[in-house]
């Protein structure tokens, strides 16, 4: 089970979200990760979720990994695909870069990997724009998401890591994101809130409806952190607490070229390969 230690930090004013949580199934988020880390010392194991990005690359947050990673392995378990079914990829690499970890797996090798709509999307949608000759990622500063309809796409939390690397159940929650300095985000939860995030969910995709045209949702960033209620915003102290205790989330959006370039670095072609095949 993740388990994170929140540092606390001076905070802006936000409006309270409803977060109003749908339940869905894996097959309908294909894209959808379960990251499992393994210190190879200790075996102990630890669960964070990611997004697939094509066949060979999958995003999540930087602290699903520790700072010091030459003990550790990690796999990515992934929906196959139209099905129910899972399948194991071992990490063959990770880079980090400011919050982001893009993790370089063994590849998946469905004979179609994915089908575009109506089918259900095999890859997270970015926010690419074409061109004669190359696609090029285009960022999107956080205070231009404040007005737009974001969701976080999860799997609903588990205790048991066992549970969590089986299970199918997946929650969609869509929620009021407020800009803070850099490349962060937040949301507040409330107690009238029906869904709600814990440990296993950092890394997974804020996902936002950049153009009400086009009415489609692109990952914009991850989950990052939780803050509990009980967090001592006056000093920079850390608190550990419990699911039940989470009352704000924080994201990084990729809002300069850090995430461009983290794709540059890892596998470029595959992952323009597959926004471009996918949709």
């Amino acid at each position: 089970m993740f388990r994170t230690t929140v540092v606390a930090a001076s905070l802006v004013a936000f409006a309270l979200s409803m977060y109003l949580a749908d339940t869905a199934k894996w097959n309908r988020h294909q894209y959808l990760v379960k990251v499992l880390t393994k210190d190879v010392k200790t075996g102990e194991i630890s669960t964070c979720t990611g997004s697939l990005l094509s066949p060979s690359v999958v995003l999540t947050s930087s602290k699903c990994f520790p700072e010091d990673r030459k003990n550790t392995a990690a796999q990515a378990i992934i929906s196959k695909k139209d099905s129910l079914d899972i399948m194991n990829k071992a990490m063959l690499a990770v880079r980090i870069d400011e919050g982001l970890a893009l993790m370089k797996i063994d590849a998946v090798d469905d004979e179609h990997f994915c089908d575009k709509e109506p089918h259900p999307p095999r890859v997270a949608r970015l926010n690419f724009k074409p061109s004669l000759t190359e696609a090029t990622y285009q960022n999107i500063k956080p205070k231009q998401l404040q007005d737009s309809r974001c969701r976080v796409v999860a799997f609903k939390t588990n205790d048991d890591v066992e549970k969590f690397a089986t299970s199918t159940d997946v929650q969609v929650l869509e929620l009021d994101v407020r800009a803070d300095e850099d490349n962060l985000m937040f949301s507040e939860i409330n107690a009238n809130s029906t869904g709600r995030l814990c440990w296993d969910d950092i890394g997974a995709p804020l996902e936002c409806i950049i153009n009400e045209e086009e009415n489609k949702w692109h990952q914009v960033g991850v989950v990052n952190g939780l803050f509990g209620r009980d967090t001592d915003q006056d000093t920079n102290s850390t608190l550990t607490f419990s699911c039940s205790d989470v009352q704000t989330m924080q994201f990084v959006v990729f809002g300069d070229n850090t995430f461009a370039h983290a794709i540059e670095n890892v596998d470029k072609s595959s992952v323009f390969e597959a926004q471009d095949k996918c949709f």
